[in-house]
C-alpha cells in the first residue's frame, strides 16, 4: 500500500534527532506558512504575551497566574460527562463509560470530535493571546491539530506508555496546551517536565526513559512538577522530556490543545460541521 504523503512526512521528521537542522526545517516551513494577524483581547485575563513566548522558546514551557473561571470548566466536565471513553493503548476493547473502565486500562480517553464541538473547547483553543502566544513560537500562524481529554486512573500498580518519561515527536515545531480539569496535587498525576531539554541533542531516540536516566542526563534540579489547582493551564514543548506521573489518590481529568505548523501525519481527520467564527485557516482540521 502507498503511504499518503502526510503520512511518509510524519515519519520523515521523526527520523531527525539533531535539534539544530530540525530548528532549520521549522523555520524553512514556518516562512512558508507566513503570520496571519491575530487580533482581540484574551478571555483567559493573559497579559505580558511576549514574557510567555520567550519562556515557551527558552524553557520549554510557560505558566498562567490566572486559572480558567470554574464555570467554563464545569461546563467542559458536564459536557464530557455523557460521552464515551477508550482506551488508546487497547483500542480492541472498545467504547466504555466512566463507571466501567476496565482495570488495566490506566488511560481513559475522550474522542476528539465529541470533545470538539462544546463552544467552550473552542473558544479557549481560540483565544487571541493563546494564539499570539503560540504564533509566536512556532514562528508561523497555527494550525490546531489535536484537541485531546482523558482521564489518569488512580490505583494502578505501575506507570505505563505517557506515565514513563518520553518526547513527542509530531511535526517539526508543535507545542500543546494543558488544562487542568481537576486539582492535581503530587500524588495526582502531575504533568512533569524536563526544562530545557526541547533544545537539546541528548536523549533523542523515540523510546520511554526512567527517571535515573533523565535525572543522570539533566539534572534533578530541571524536573519541574506542576501541580496546580484545577482550572490552571500551562503551554509546553513537549518535544522536550516529559511525563504523567502515575495518580495514587486521585483520578486526574485534562485537556490538551495542541498547536503546530502542519497537520499530524499520523491522524485521520474528519472536520466536525460546526457554526462558528473562528479562523479557518487555524481550525480546518477540527471543525468545518
Amino acid at each position: 500500500m502507498k503511504m499518503n504523503s502526510s503520512l511518509l512526512g510524519f515519519h520523515l521528521q521523526r527520523k531527525v534527532k539533531n535539534y539544530n537542522l530540525r530548528e532549520f526545517i521549522s523555520a524553512k516551513r514556518a516562512r512558508s506558512i507566513g503570520q496571519e494577524e491575530i487580533e482581540g483581547e484574551s478571555n483567559l485575563a493573559i497579559t505580558d504575551e511576549a514574557l510567555h513566548t520567550n519562556e515557551l522558546k527558552t524553557k520549554g514551557y510557560t505558566e498562567f497566574e490566572k486559572p480558567i473561571p470554574p464555570g467554563l470548566i464545569q461546563d467542559i466536565i458536564d459536557h464530557a460527562s455523557e460521552l464515551p471513553l477508550y482506551d488508546p493503548y487497547n483500542r480492541g476493547i472498545g467504547d466504555f463509560a466512566f463507571k466501567d473502565i476496565p482495570e488495566a486500562t490506566n488511560i481513559a480517553s475522550y474522542k476528539r470530535n465529541d470533545v470538539v464541538v462544546n463552544q467552550t473547547v473552542l473558544r479557549i483553543a481560540n483565544d487571541p493571546a493563546i494564539l499570539r502566544i503560540v504564533k509566536g513560537f512556532l514562528g508561523a500562524t497555527p494550525t490546531i491539530s489535536n484537541v485531546n481529554m482523558w482521564w489518569s486512573v488512580a490505583g494502578k500498580s505501575e506507570a505505563k506508555n505517557p506515565q514513563l518519561f518520553h518526547r513527542d515527536v509530531d511535526d517539526f515545531k508543535f507545542c500543546k496546551l494543558f488544562i487542568y480539569l481537576t486539582n492535581v496535587g503530587l500524588n495526582d498525576g502531575p504533568h512533569i517536565y524536563v526544562k530545557n531539554s526541547s533544545a537539546t541533542n541528548k536523549l533523542t531516540k523515540i523510546r520511554r526513559y526512567s527517571d535515573q536516566e533523565v535525572e543522570d542526563a539533566f539534572g534533578k534540579e530541571n524536573v519541574v512538577t506542576f501541580c496546580k489547582p484545577k482550572g490552571s493551564f500551562f503551554i509546553v514543548d513537549t518535544y522536550g522530556l516529559h511525563k504523567g506521573k502515575l495518580p495514587v489518590d486521585n483520578n486526574r481529568l485534562l485537556i490538551q490543545l495542541q498547536y503546530s505548523l502542519n497537520p499530524v501525519g499520523v491522524e485521520v481527520y474528519t472536520p466536525v460541521p460546526f457554526e462558528n467564527n473562528y479562523n479557518r485557516y487555524i481550525n480546518r482540521l477540527i471543525v468545518s
